[in-house]
């Protein structure tokens, strides 16, 4: 494809700096304009949080004017080509001058005042905004005005000339036209230029009435130059709503050149040039619209299109977007692996959007469907409700895979439906949870595209095997998919891309581009003594040079007042107090988040963040509804509900999956001062913040994060259209030096964690021994790997003739088989024959093997899971599997030794509830519990009665939602399946309910029908009573319905439906049980709260 209209280089930039015009004004004048305008931005995003230690003098603001009036001379000579894109080399150099050149231009002249007079102002904020589209900047324009709000109102049009009047509403047209703050905003455009039609016969004649025929001439082609400004303008508006007229570039160029040439003949210079920038504008403005590519795909993105741009406000594609949808061919069929990097922030997922429709199209007769992968299930719930609010008005069925890893009755019956009206168009799942679907081939129909969210998570030591392992077993058994990984920058992504679609791999890489949502300030945070107040004590702030993307200032500043905690210095030399101060100041300017290293760390930074913050004068009604859930499902003395009084909140693992959601969206909204957490929000984060603080760099278990991990969390700080500089900091403590050494490292090529464990064996010398190296729990997912391909195979022959295959396919073994060094040769070697070596072991005892992909165990998981079995009392029937008899009688129930089996299994982790002392007799009487519908409060008070408040609360927390939910239920069914019952002799409605165990210990309920609710993001206090009333109106057991069927009953449910249905004396309204499901569940319907 051509080359027409690429996203700003650092080449560019490089280039423009050396024109003529800028080096006029000298490298030392060039410094200094430079300086100013990087301390007036950030001395505008911080305001007062931050004292900014720089002295300006009474010229710097006419030299910021002369070096910006330099880069828009290095613009114009370019702007013809920026017009008008063409593929030869020369109008490409010359579009990207006037993109860097204006580039450069916008960042100096935001900083420069607003004139006071109408006219002059309304010239400026035109050519501001001009400079900021050309130069694409349009995100950052749209927070200017919100800034300036007061600026750029448009002047009364009282007592106005008419030609006055015109330059009046068009400046009100295009105010809204740059802003798009909804679709009655650009609505708003044809009223006003049809009210202009209508005071043209009242205005027009009297303004042309002059003595001077001169004058008078002018003035005509003053008016003629407007009415075609006008005209522009109303084309504009349309074709940004509706996308029509298709070929609206003529018509726009037609009335531009025509209003110039009026303009240049009355001899109007300023109309001229404001009208040459305002076509340049248009001319951008038209080609990032999404229209553009609704245009060239099909019907059904044409449908999305016209969805989002009334749903969301969504008009435009940022730069990356719109260069990997027009320009680097992420629609290109024929292009089977295609690895997108983007700036953080940068709109990854309404780029998978746009692969998934097409692939969708592309897949409708054989009813193909996609796979959406995000590797942890705070992604999976975020990515599944944005899925379903976007793709809902198309018809296009989103469906959430639990994250239990066991596939229970009801997703087995929705993944293996054989319907001619398909249960579901795109999968969103956790790679564990996939791999199940994908070994057991539970879905007939093709898969047409998997989409891997955070895909460089791939080198990540706990999870990043699983992932390359999965990506491998589907390369190797869909071979029809389509694969889409996307990623923050790097280096080697072209690695990736021939790994998965060899010479039909393609890399759309735009992370090192220097357009960014906004601006960025990284340093380091402390806390000095300041003796003018007794126990006094204040914070500094030090910008680091780390990249060309991060703003740097000299020296240090002093961030907040003396004692911007009501703490005493000697209690607060703690990083995670610090990090907690520089959230409390800088929550001025927008939600900040203080990352803590433990839980107890965050609950006391909260504590003290709380105490220093009055409460909210009037608490949003979001944070309200919030504080009502938690009492409900928690309990009315849960800590978090009177620090979210204070718009103080707190994510942890200590917490329930719906309460991190939560407090995730009151996060995302603006409704929370300051949020701390621990670092699992670092994976879980996929929404932007003003502001991050970090008190370590380090990771709960003492290892330090990946530069690519911090970047990624440091790329969240400043929200699109909102902040100009996002700020994050990292306290200096104990270790400064590591610390600024650690910022300032760059991210590196992606690492296969194969081939880091690999380095792993041969750091310690063992390489020789890797057949027994890889008994160790972090080759599990190896093991379980050649598990699967001796299933397939079940012959000792056939296996090892495909090893060497069977490894090609992983990542890691295609790098080390590339290489051409010794040690590379030698790893594969070693992989190669511990891999033989234990297929022969699975063949010598190929029992637990046959087992490995139904449990999701490796071998020795199976088979330590059936020693335990075997040495039971008694072989368990399928009456004991039954839910009654599980979850029935204490005595009886055959639950402990079940437990007691899984606390031997490699696994299942129970570290949590073993760890406070329990046995498997109490692990099992908590399940009970937890099943039988009981509160966290009432859990607490019984089982960790050694602790009191919100650490009692904190404890069940993590033993319910961390360990029995996430491995209880997996358990449970693995040992299930291999206790030896005949499933074949059972009925369907014994099978559904034994296979419905599981479920039942996830979701935390007892009925079949409560689980169908808790699916679909019913809380669970009111789930049994709501499942109930599912089968009382639809007269069908809930055994016997999908997924979808209950969803669409809890759509037809009114706010007293739910309110009848409600737990006497709970604090939940109807309305706002049913405001809670619709936000967990992305079942909003536009709603209001």
């Amino acid at each position: 494809m051509a080359r027409t209209d690429m996203v700003i280089t650092e080449d560019a930039l490089n280039r423009v700096d050396q024109h003529w015009a800028i080096k006029a004004i000298g490298d030392n004048g060039l410094a200094r304009a430079l300086e100013v305008a990087k301390v007036r931005t950030m001395r505008s995003a911080v305001g007062h949080q931050m004292v900014i230690a720089f002295d300006e003098t009474v010229t710097d603001s006419e030299l910021v004017e002369r070096v910006a009036m330099a880069y828009e001379m290095a613009a114009i000579e370019g702007l013809d080509a920026l017009l008008h894109p063409a593929a030869d080399e020369e109008r490409v150099q010359l579009r990207l001058q006037a993109q860097a050149g204006t580039f450069r231009a916008y960042a100096l002249r935001r900083t420069l005042p607003i004139p006071a007079s109408s006219e002059n102002r309304i010239f400026h904020v035109l050519h501001l905004s001009a400079l900021a589209y050309c130069g694409d900047q349009w995100t950052d324009l749209r927070r200017w005005l919100k800034d300036h709000e007061r600026e750029v109102k448009p002047p009364s049009v009282a007592d106005a000339t008419w030609e006055n009047r015109i330059l009046r509403r068009l400046f009100d047209c295009w105010v809204r036209l740059l802003r798009k703050q909804g679709w009655d905003d650009l609505d708003g455009v044809r009223e006003i230029i049809a009210g202009l039609r209508k005071d043209q016969e009242q205005y027009e004649n009297g303004s042309l009435a002059k003595p001077d025929n001169a004058v008078a001439q002018a003035a005509a082609l003053r008016l003629i130059a407007l009415y075609h400004w006008a005209k522009a303008t109303e084309l504009l508006s349309v074709y940004m709503l509706q996308g029509q007229p298709v070929g609206i570039e003529a018509e726009l160029d037609k009335h531009f050149e025509s209003a110039r040439r009026a303009a240049s003949a009355a001899q109007d210079v300023a109309l001229e040039v404001i009208l040459r920038w305002l076509h340049a504008t248009s001319r951008r403005m038209v080609a990032a619209s999404l229209w553009k590519v609704a245009q060239a795909v099909n019907s059904r993105v044409t449908r999305f299109v016209k969805s989002v741009t009334k749903t969301r406000s969504m008009f435009e594609l940022l730069p990356p977007q719109r260069a990997a949808l027009q320009e680097q061919g992420l629609l290109d069929q024929a292009s089977r692996a295609v690895v997108v990097d983007l700036p953080t922030s940068g709109g990854k997922t309404t780029l998978a959007q746009f692969r998934m429709l097409q692939a969708l199209n592309q897949f409708d007769a054989d009813k193909g469907w996609v796979a959406y992968v995000a590797p942890t299930r705070a992604l999976v719930a975020q990515l599944t409700r944005r899925l379903r609010e976007d793709f809902s008005p198309l018809d296009i069925l989103v469906e959430q895979l639990t994250g239990a890893i066991e596939i229970d009755a009801f997703e087995e019956a929705m993944l293996s439906a054989q319907s001619e009206v398909v249960p579901f168009h795109i999968l969103v799942s956790t790679p564990e949870k996939l791999h199940l679907v994908i070994r057991n081939k539970k879905v007939a129909r093709p898969l047409a595209l998997v989409v891997m969210d955070e895909a460089h998570s791939i080198e990540d030591e706990e999870r990043g095997l699983r992932i390359e392992l999965l990506l491998a077993t589907i390369k190797r058994e869909c071979d029809r998919a389509n694969f889409l990984l996307l990623m923050p920058f790097v280096p080697n992504a072209g690695d990736l891309a021939r790994w998965l679609g060899a010479d039909a791999g393609k890399t759309i890489s735009i992370g090192t581009s220097p357009w960014q949502p906004n601006e960025r300030a990284v340093g380091l945070f402390h806390a000095v003594g300041d003796s003018s107040t007794r126990g006094g004590w204040r914070l500094q702030y030090e910008t680091l040079t780390t990249t060309p993307k991060t703003i740097h200032l000299r020296g240090q500043h002093q961030v907040g007042a003396v004692k911007p905690l009501d703490i005493p210095f000697s209690k607060a030399k703690g990083v995670s107090v610090q990090a907690g101060a520089m959230a409390k100041v800088f929550s001025e300017r927008g939600t900040s988040i203080a990352v803590a290293q433990k839980i107890d760390h965050v609950w006391s930074v909260a504590r003290v963040v709380r105490n220093s913050l009055a409460p909210l004068d009037d608490i949003p009604p979001e944070v309200a509804l919030v504080q009502r859930f938690l009492q409900t499902e928690i309990s009315s003395q849960f800590e978090l509900i009177q620090m979210l009084g204070h718009g103080v909140g707190v994510h942890h693992t200590g917490l329930s999956d719906e309460t991190r959601t939560l407090m995730e969206w009151l996060t995302e909204i603006g409704a929370l001062r300051v949020l701390c957490t621990t670092t699992t929000l670092i994976h879980g984060i996929n929404f932007p913040v003003a502001s991050v603080f970090l008190a370590t760099r380090k990771y709960p278990y003492g290892k330090e994060m990946s530069p690519r991990t911090f970047w990624n969390l440091a790329g969240r700080a400043g929200r699109v259209n909102q902040e100009s500089v996002g700020i994050v900091g990292l306290a200096a403590g104990s270790d400064p030096t590591g610390n600024q050494q650690f910022v300032s490292r760059t991210t590196g090529a992606l690492i296969s964690r194969l081939i880091g464990l690999l380095d792993e064996v041969e750091r310690l010398g063992m390489l020789g021994q890797l057949s027994s190296v890889i008994q160790n729990e972090q080759w599990s997912d190896f093991r379980c790997y050649v598990a699967h391909l001796w299933n397939e195979k079940k012959n000792l022959d056939s296996v090892l003739a495909e090893t060497e295959q069977l490894l090609r396919n992983t990542y890691g073994f295609g790098i080390l088989q590339e290489r051409s060094d010794r040690s590379a040769r030698q790893k594969a070697q070693a992989l190669l024959q511990a891999t033989g070596d234990y297929a022969r072991k699975l063949a010598a005892n190929p029992g637990p093997a046959a087992l490995a992909d139904a449990t999701g165990f490796a071998p020795e998981g199976v088979a330590a899971a059936l020693a335990g079995l075997n040495q039971m009392q008694r072989k368990l029937t399928p009456a004991d599997w039954e839910p009654t008899s599980i979850f029935g009688d204490a005595v009886t129930s055959p639950l402990p030794n079940l437990i007691g089996i899984m606390m031997r299994i490699p696994e299942i982790k129970l570290s949590e509830i073993s760890s406070e002392g329990l046995t498997h007799q109490h692990i099992a009487n908590i399940t009970r519990a937890w099943v039988d519908g009981r509160s966290i409060q009432d859990i607490a008070t019984e089982f960790f009665s050694n602790k009191t408040g919100t650490e009692a609360i904190t404890s069940t927390c993590k033993a319910i939602y961390r360990d029995l939910t996430n491995n209880g239920p997996w358990g449970l069914s693995a040992l299930c399946k291999i206790s030896g019952i005949d499933f074949d002799q059972l009925s369907a409605d014994e099978k559904r309910r034994i296979n419905s165990l599981p479920a039942m210990i996830y979701h935390g309920v007892k009925t079949e029908a409560a689980v169908l609710m808790r699916m679909n993001s019913v809380p669970r206090s009111i789930a049994e009573p709501m499942g109930n009333e599912f089968e009382r109106r639809t007269g069908i057991p809930a055994g016997n319905q999908t997924v979808g069927v209950a969803r669409d009953f809890l759509r037809t449910l009114s706010d007293s439906d739910w309110g009848r249905l409600a737990p006497r004396g709970t604090a939940m309204s109807g309305r706002d049980y049913r405001d809670v499901w619709g936000r967990l569940s992305g079942e909003t319907g536009g709603r209001n709260i």
